[in-house]
């Protein structure tokens, strides 16, 4: 296929299934792999259509400068969008950003600008933004797509994600599992899902220690997964279950789906394949479940994929897909202070999809 500028090849990513994690008597399990996209991730699509979206109202002019803060994936993807359509972008990261993200973004020729004061709980991404709003205030001709807030984050996937998802599956999407982060992958394929599908599970899926979709406040090693506020884009309406994922479960997944499935996943991407096959065990075979995957593990490989970083954390691998099983019981949905009251799982007859809508 051929495209004008490398902007117009975002989406169209595979949907891969799971045959060696899953067993009899589980649901179908479909990973969306959203690091073949171009810049490698997820995030590419909501950077492209708030670009986009800022052109057409005026708010970024020719020459200007996209300013965000980010701990990796959406700088990246920003970066490689001006990059194509010929903006300067400022891109503030933090002391846990991957070296990987910081050496890709200023590899497209951006900024990457250092925040190393965390706040007091020891976080930056409140520092971060506030960074980020004071270079665009300062900076003649700046945009900052503020991806928390931005409408046009969940309205990609809703006019990209969820079609692709409808596409390849026929119609028939009985869960999709999303992580959280900016939340507009949940919120977005969320809305546009509900609205044909009433009775398909949204899922959401945060690291244990975010508060993005409620929880405590704590500390965990999973990166690009969670925040320490509630952005504005969740809509909790659209949500039918959540998870607090732990990293080890999140970790071992990501080792087991690549020596066992052949694909290398980022952890967040791990968090969001253990939680669907949970989800898989729990509404059972005939169904399809989509976990959208939302990097690769290429940029992990000296953290995540590495024994010496593993054992330095102090993270307790489970070793095989019978003990990933074992510890995936103790996780049931969980409702957050701040979400709705859960409904139980519909019965098999009443939850093929097409048949409710």
């Amino acid at each position: 296929m051929r495209y004008a500028n490398i902007v117009d090849a975002v989406g169209g990513t595979p949907l891969v299934r799971l045959n060696r994690l899953t067993r009899d008597g589980d649901a179908t399990v479909w990973v969306k792999l959203e690091s073949l996209n171009p810049g490698g991730s997820v995030k590419v699509r909501p950077a492209v259509n708030m670009i986009r979206q800022a052109e057409r109202s005026g708010s970024l002019r020719p020459g200007g400068t996209i300013v965000e803060a980010t701990s990796g994936n959406l700088g990246i993807a920003l970066s490689m969008v001006g990059a194509a359509l010929g903006y300067n972008v400022k891109i503030m990261v933090d002391p846990r950003t991957p070296a990987f993200s910081v050496q890709t973004i200023k590899g497209y020729g951006a900024d990457a600008s250092l925040v190393e004061a965390a706040d007091e709980y020891g976080k930056y991404q409140i520092p971060r933004i506030r960074a980020a709003e004071r270079a665009a205030q300062e900076i003649e001709n700046s945009y900052m797509p503020n991806q928390w807030s931005n409408p046009d984050n969940p309205a990609a996937h809703a006019n990209t994600t969820a079609v692709e998802l409808l596409e390849d599956l026929d119609g028939r999407v009985d869960a999709v599992v999303c992580t959280t982060s900016s939340c507009g992958q949940v919120t977005g394929i969320g809305r546009a899902l509900k609205r044909i599908l009433p009775d398909c599970l949204i899922v959401a899926v945060d690291g244990r220690g975010s508060t993005a979709i409620g929880g405590p406040l704590g500390n965990h090693l999973l990166v690009g997964l969670g925040s320490g506020f509630t952005p504005d884009n969740f809509d909790p309406n659209v949500v039918d279950h959540a998870y607090w994922c732990g990293d080890a479960e999140a970790f071992s997944t990501c080792r087991l789906v690549a020596a066992r499935e052949g694909m290398l996943l980022g952890g967040s991407s791990g968090a969001a394949v253990f939680i669907a096959l949970r989800v898989a065990q729990l509404l059972g075979a005939g169904r399809s479940v989509v976990a959208i995957a939302p990097d690769g593990g290429d940029r992990y490989l000296d953290t995540i994929y590495s024994d010496k970083w593993i054992r330095e954390k102090g993270v307790s691998l489970h070793p095989d897909v019978d003990g990933l099983r074992e510890a995936s019981a103790d996780y049931q949905p969980t409702p957050g202070s701040e979400l709705k009251p859960w409904r139980r799982l519909p019965r098999p007859e009443a939850a093929m999809v097409g048949e409710g809508g």
